[in-house]
């Protein structure tokens, strides 16, 4: 198992959030994200709400939800989302 740790930081309000990430050997960071991400959505909170939450574009979301490939400030913004909860 692999371990990363992130740390954001807010500069104006001096608000510092971890998030430690732990990864099997076999799996890639997309893939953990991808689980995290579904582990929020439910029937009344859809991939069109969460995507308005992280400030992306939904179809860009449904790609990756759906394994396709997407640009690296969506990454930004799908941690950003996930510290914040």
């Amino acid at each position: 198992m692999r371990q990363l740790q992130v740390y954001n930081q807010q500069m104006s309000q001096m608000t510092y959030r971890s998030k430690t990430v732990y990864l099997n050997l076999d799996e890639s960071f997309s893939e953990w994200l991808r689980r995290e991400l579904t582990d929020q959505l439910s029937y009344r909170y859809k991939i069109i709400h969460m995507a308005e939450d992280m400030n992306v574009n939904a179809a860009t979301l449904y790609r990756f939800m759906n394994g396709n490939e997407v640009r690296g400030s969506f990454y930004d913004n799908a941690f950003k989302y996930l510290v914040k909860k």
